[in-house]
């Protein structure tokens, strides 16, 4: 696997920067170049995503720890912090499971992985649920048909119907997002086990969540926020697809002072 970045800043502290479904390493650039006398960030292109081309088509744990400490090497780089958002929250606790030890600090920005989804378990365990979902997905009336019911039975949230809509309108997106779904199935995580590897460590923990976020609550985060010695949870007037924007912001005003 061999994943395309950008690397932005001048500072001698390091951050990855995993981004969220659809989307690319310009994801964090107006924060990488805000803060870029704070740290020398890393901005990914995820795999499927932006300009990263692999030949995988499932990315293990395993795998994503042999890219890290092959990429930690190459860049000479001993420590490090993480920031993510939303699906690539799922690579920053890959990252924080096998390589604890080098990081100082870590901002979570509505993250994916730290809770069970039912439905995403369910689409993606067995084959034939997997057939099931790239059909509905290839015919956007029966997708669109079996989101409004959901959203009618109270299942799920008008906005995220609109959000997941926004993701499958072209075969492209549709594709990435089910190579993604797939691919990152084996990403799954013991929240215990990670918020005992980031309380040996003495790890600072950032974790942004929207207040008019309906896809990623701060329900999602409780079972990892509340294990955390050393954590702060911080609420911002955000949806979804502005908690990036919004957290760059609060950052900014907050360290200024």
């Amino acid at each position: 696997m061999n994943l395309h970045y950008q690397k932005i800043g001048k500072s001698d502290k390091i951050l990855l920067a995993f981004h969220g479904m659809g989307q690319d390493f310009s994801c964090f650039q107006k924060f990488a170049q805000t803060f870029d006398n704070q740290y020398t960030t890393y901005l990914f292109d995820l795999p499927f995503h932006g300009k990263s081309r692999l030949n995988e088509t499932t990315i293990t744990k395993e795998v994503w720890k042999e890219y890290i400490d092959k990429f930690l090497q190459e860049n000479q780089i001993q420590k490090f912090s993480i920031i993510s958002f939303s699906m690539g929250g799922r690579f920053a606790l890959a990252t924080i499971e096998a390589f604890s030890q080098k990081i100082e600090n870590i901002y979570l920005l509505a993250p994916d992985g730290v809770t069970k989804n039912l439905f995403y378990a369910g689409a993606t365990r067995f084959n034939f649920t997997r057939n099931i979902f790239i059909k509905m997905l290839e015919n956007n009336h029966k997708f669109h048909g079996f989101a409004d019911f959901l959203v009618r039975m109270g299942i799920v949230h008008e906005s995220v119907l609109k959000f997941a809509k926004i993701m499958v309108d072209t075969p492209v997106k549709y594709e990435q997002l089910y190579k993604s779904w797939i691919g990152f199935r084996y990403l799954k995580f013991d929240i215990k086990k990670i918020a005992q590897l980031i309380n040996n460590q003495g790890i600072i923990v950032k974790v942004f969540i929207g207040k008019h976020d309906k896809l990623l609550t701060i329900n999602h985060v409780f079972p990892l926020t509340k294990r955390l010695k050393n954590a702060e949870l911080i609420i911002l007037e955000a949806t979804h697809g502005r908690l990036v924007e919004k957290m760059t912001n609060y950052l900014a005003d907050n360290l200024a002072k």
